[in-house]
């Protein structure tokens, strides 16, 4: 049968997907059955970036499955295994979706084509083979037979990266059916124990480090530690470049995994040491015994992957890594190219948590070119990276160094606010080095009136104008007064507060500005520069649906007392992320000082979203001992191991230093508490 019989029957313009109608997907249908990989890289690249748009499920995805599945089961078509990862994609392993939505039904869709997954254990093509053990994994009516069947098929695989697919499959199972299947713990602990490969043995580790760590052996960081030196010793099997290019995702990911596998015997060494110190997850201490001596190996592909792994860990997790730090600070230094790069990287965004590689640091900057286009193979990172296209930014070191708000970044920094085109982050970079760039302030005055005029929103000049408030710089004042109504320049007035007493009259001005963020951020800076509440007080009620209102109504305190009633009937409202509840928290303190009322409030919020928490708790600390009942949810807050907005699915480059300044936070309200 023709693989794609029916194919032009279906009326695709008719169907949607991310982009709209989806009337090129027989195009790329009929491209993934290609003999030339160009075509089925191209192709691929349109399933996941149309059809399966960061994996979402349109009806032209559901319509497409069926020919997927026939694509999938032609034995020697070149691209199968590919075609069987999309599926397993679509079917995603990981959902647990309502009967009846698309997402259950494209499950559903694919779970049917489970004897064509089952089949593929066997096919003679070890990448077919490896994509098989992913599809199965959508199977979950089946999961007895899978299981049964991946352990016999482990027993007699031959191809190592089929054996690490089969037992990464076992753990998936293991993970959603837990009880229902004891044995599996025990034929994983055997694989880890005894088993010829030690590269599988890790596997077998990382995947009981997930579902059942009570089976990890006791001395789980020496024995994993003995396997991943023999891994680097043997090598890992290298694949040849596919020697042509896409302008795809998937091609430049394909090239940039080329590209990064030249000249190491061990290329996939690192997907090894990064997933089973991810799997540890909170044993922290543990993470970090296995890390320090891949750091501190005279291998530079050991401390590259080391420098990764400890990077995802020092983000994601609370600790003692002042080791950790210093050890990536020394690789700034590394003779290796590929090294400081790596090492720059992993300390750009660690705030205060980089000060042990402070010396470290600005060595490197002392040592670094000015300026260099981007590479990762470069030695120690310029103080500039020149991009192929738009502004320069802050390299890595420097931009580390400035915020650790060290001395010895002042003149990189004032060098970069000089040139000609100054890097775009470069009013965050001041700002983040803090009093030391206070001597910045006529260098700034002087760039926001002679910076080269870009199109559209220009981030240098935001950036200046936002970092004067903090700076103090009161005699810049009429500077950022010309930049109004930007929000950098709100808010820069409302930081140097009374000292910005010469802007009132432009700030009265924008009360009544038709844009609502424009007229709420006025008054808020109004209130703050000279304190008449009478003035603000129309604008922000007017402006209530507005959450930033809420709270600067809050700050007015006695003052907003005649709209009490409208805080409390905020509290009515849906609130998804609960910022107006907590708004509201901070307004009826100030107003009733009515505890058994706002303590619920701020302890509710901590809950639904963890980016309140640092207003929460500066709002119990101002509670003193009334707030005492919040205590055990604080403690709880300082022995969790895990960052507080840290995902496994997303990163934030502020999450390290919000973080730290939570724990702050929470050790100071609990003296204001009464309870420390």
């Amino acid at each position: 049968m023709d693989l794609l019989t029916g194919l032009d029957d279906i009326d695709w313009s008719a169907l949607e997907h991310a982009y709209g109608p989806a009337h090129e997907v027989p195009d790329l249908l009929r491209g993934l059955v290609s003999d030339d990989p160009e075509v089925r890289e191209t192709a691929l690249d349109g399933m996941y970036a149309a059809v399966h748009h960061q994996e979402s499920i349109y009806d032209s995805t559901l319509a497409a499955i069926p020919f997927l599945i026939r694509i999938a089961g032609q034995g020697g078509l070149p691209g199968r295994s590919d075609v069987l990862e999309l599926l397993a994609s679509i079917g995603d392993p990981e959902g647990d979706f309502e009967p009846g939505t698309p997402e259950r039904q494209a499950t559903d869709a694919v779970a049917e084509a489970f004897p064509l997954f089952l089949a593929a254990l066997d096919d003679p093509d070890p990448d077919v083979r490896q994509a098989a053990c992913e599809a199965l994994t959508v199977c979950r009516a089946e999961t007895a037979e899978v299981v049964g069947a991946l352990v016999d098929r482990l027993r007699i695989e031959t191809d190592a990266g089929a054996r690490s697919a089969i037992v990464t499959a076992l753990g998936t199972f293991g993970a959603r059916a837990g009880a229902e299947l004891p044995s599996l713990p025990v034929r994983l602990a055997e694989v880890a124990d005894d088993h010829t490969d030690p590269a599988l043995r890790i596997t077998a580790l990382t995947e009981l480090a997930g579902f059942a760590p009570d089976a990890l052996p006791d001395d789980v960081v020496a024995v994993a530690s003995g396997l991943i030196a023999e891994v680097y010793a043997a090598g890992t099997p290298t694949v040849e470049p596919a020697g042509f290019s896409t302008p795809t995702l998937l091609g430049a990911l394909r090239e940039q995994t080329e590209q990064s596998a030249v000249g190491r015997r061990a290329p996939d060494a690192f997907l090894l040491v990064a997933g089973l110190s991810r799997a540890l997850g909170d044993r922290v201490e543990d993470r970090t015994a296995l890390l320090v001596p891949l750091l501190e190996s005279a291998d530079w592909e050991q401390r590259i992957d080391a420098v990764h792994a400890a990077s995802a860990l020092i983000q994601g997790r609370r600790g003692d890594h002042e080791r950790l730090v210093r050890l990536i600070g020394a690789q700034l230094h590394a003779p290796e190219p590929r090294v400081p790069g790596a090492a720059a990287s992993a300390l750009q965004h660690l705030g205060e948590v980089a000060a042990p590689a402070a010396d470290a640091l600005a060595a490197s900057v002392a040592a670094a070119p000015r300026e260099a286009p981007h590479s990762d193979e470069t030695g120690p990172p310029a103080w500039l990276t020149l991009w192929p296209q738009g502004l320069p930014g802050t390299g890595p070191t420097l931009h580390a160094l400035a915020a650790l708000r060290d001395p010895r970044a002042v003149e990189p920094v004032r060098w970069a606010l000089e040139r000609p085109e100054p890097p775009s982050d470069i009013g965050h970079v001041v700002c983040a080095l803090g009093p030391p760039a206070a001597d910045f302030v006529p260098l700034i005055r002087a760039r926001l009136r002679d910076l080269p005029v870009t199109e559209g929103f220009d981030s240098r000049r935001s950036g200046l104008v936002r970092a004067l408030g903090p700076l103090g710089a009161a005699e810049a004042v009429p500077d950022i007064v010309e930049f109004l109504p930007e929000t950098s320049a709100l808010e820069s007035l409302g930081a140097l507060g009374p000292r910005a007493a010469e802007a009132v009259p432009a700030l009265r001005g924008l009360l009544d500005d038709p844009n609502t963020s424009v007229a709420v951020a006025a008054a808020t800076a109004l209130w703050r520069v000279d304190g008449d509440a009478d003035r603000v007080r129309s604008t922000l009620a007017r402006h209530l649906d507005n959450v930033h209102a809420v709270a600067a109504l809050g700050e007015l305190g006695e003052a907003a007392e005649p709209h009490l009633p409208a805080l409390r009937a905020l509290l009515t409202k849906p609130d998804d992320y609960g910022w107006t509840r907590l708004h509201v928290a901070e307004a009826l303190w100030r107003l009733t000082g009515d505890a058994d009322t706002v303590l619920p409030l701020l302890t509710a919020v901590w809950t639904v979203n963890a980016h309140t928490r640092r207003a929460a708790v500066r709002c119990m600390a101002d509670m003193g001992p009334a707030a005492a009942p919040a205590a055990p949810l604080l403690r709880e807050e300082l022995a969790r191991p895990r960052r507080h907005t840290a995902k496994d699915d997303g990163w934030s480059s502020d999450q390290v230093r919000a973080d730290e300044e939570l724990l702050r936070l929470c050790r100071g309200a609990l003296v204001a508490l009464g309870v420390e």
